[in-house]
């Protein structure tokens, strides 16, 4: 017999303040972080214009699926501690002790990778200005600089509790999601008025199909954000409800965002502008994790800036919801002693997790500090693709031993064809 979770000691003195709008957008927020900007010259480096196309919409495809299976464990065991929680119905203390370590490291090494994507594109666009000229650091050191200071932010931010949390992430989401929307409307805009921008697709596929499976690889880290929601169980209102419906929403609108800003990036260079040498997506594959600013500025007037903007946005969103994430994570553990009970301290005044908060932390700190960006994203993306294979095992073997015991709030359909293609992915 494996051992759930007690009631009694879930979550009881958190504060349930997250409607499924603030779910919603947390999700999304976590999603459209660092990889729609770190991921789209690199992708189109590895497996060209119409593999950076594919890479996106296969992700987003695997993405639903396992989103489907933490829909349905998130509305039948809706707790703080996400994937941990499910582990350890599903399989005892164990497995969960795993997936809670794995998912509290992977949300904080997402969380610092999201903060370094905010000091590379903030700094970059302030040089672009001149008004760098004055700092004393150089620009490497100083990107990480900045990355560590927006942490500390957003650190406080989680501090203040779940509700300011949840109107942070919702703000800096929105305002993602409009400058998103430009640059995809304005992609659209070009294709109608010079169709011959198209032709930047050719060839379609220039390296091989084979290179999808790496660039899917080092870009899943870009749809793991409704993981985020299922820590949020104990803090959402009606959970059994709306944790499902956040996670499909924002799985199905960050796809539709990544792909109408993909497509805009590789139309919005001219092939005759000044400075492209050869086929356009090896220009703008040259730039690499600067890429899509490159190919922005290229497409409309202040490209730079909307960029710039939508890092802003976009990063600070993505790293609100991470910071949230690996606290809940850590403070599951100490919850249930995986980790030292301080963990599960709770301030009396924010009602937050403030020990497992600091821990969370310091893991951000040091890794947007010190380590580097591409690893990052590929050690996170590693972590979450190792969770969310576990995740799937559960709801299987949930589903068909527990099924009887549980109230779902949401079942997903084909059971359980789409965990095993979940799987196979």
């Amino acid at each position: 017999m494996t051992d759930h979770p007690s009631d009694q000691n879930i979550g009881s003195e958190l504060s349930r303040e997250l409607s499924l709008f603030h779910l919603t957008m947390m999700g999304a927020g976590m999603m459209i972080g660092a990889g729609v900007f770190l991921g789209i010259g690199n992708a189109m480096r590895v497996a060209g214009p119409g593999g950076l196309l594919l890479t996106f919409a296969l992700n987003g495809l695997a993405a639903l699926f396992t989103a489907m299976s933490y829909a349905e464990l998130s509305s039948a065991i809706p707790h703080a501690g996400g994937a941990y929680n499910f582990a350890r119905v599903a399989y005892g203390k164990g497995p969960s002790f795993i997936a809670g370590w794995i998912e509290w490291f992977a949300s904080s090494v997402a969380g610092s990778l999201y903060a370094v994507t905010f000091g590379i594109y903030t700094l970059h666009y302030l040089g672009q200005l001149g008004l760098l000229d004055w700092f004393p650091l150089e620009l490497h050191y100083a990107e990480r600089f900045v990355a560590v200071l927006i942490a500390i932010v957003f650190v406080w931010i989680n501090y203040r509790g779940a509700s300011e949390t949840g109107k942070a992430g919702a703000f800096f989401t929105l305002g993602q999601m409009i400058t998103l929307g430009i640059i995809g409307v304005a992609g659209i805009w070009v294709v109608i008025k010079e169709p011959t921008r198209l032709h930047n697709f050719q060839p379609f596929m220039p390296l091989g199909w084979g290179k999808l499976l790496m660039t899917m690889g080092f870009t899943y880290v870009a749809f793991e954000g409704y993981e985020v929601i299922a820590q949020a169980g104990d803090e959402a209102i009606d959970p059994k409800r709306n944790l499902p419906k956040a996670m499909l929403y924002s799985v199905f609108a960050v796809t539709v965002t990544y792909l109408l800003v993909s497509f805009a990036a590789v139309v919005g260079v001219r092939a005759d502008s000044p400075g492209v040498e050869g086929p356009v997506w090896q220009w703008i594959a040259g730039f690499r994790e600067r890429g899509f600013g490159m190919a922005v500025q290229r497409l409309m007037p202040f490209g730079g800036f909307l960029v710039t903007l939508t890092v802003i946005f976009a990063s600070t969103s993505a790293l609100n919801a991470t910071i949230y994430s690996a606290t809940r994570a850590s403070y599951a553990l100490g919850r249930d002693q995986m980790l030292p009970k301080i963990f599960a301290k709770i301030s009396p005044k924010n009602k937050t997790p403030y020990l497992a908060l600091f821990g969370s932390a310091l893991i951000v700190l040091i890794v947007a500090g010190v380590l580097p960006t591409m690893d990052v994203a590929s050690s996170a993306s590693m972590m979450f693709l190792l969770l969310f294979f576990l995740v799937n095992i559960c709801v299987i073997k949930v589903r068909r031993d527990m099924g009887d015991e549980l109230s779902y709030g949401y079942l997903m359909p084909f059971f359980p064809l789409l965990p095993l293609l979940a799987i196979l992915t």
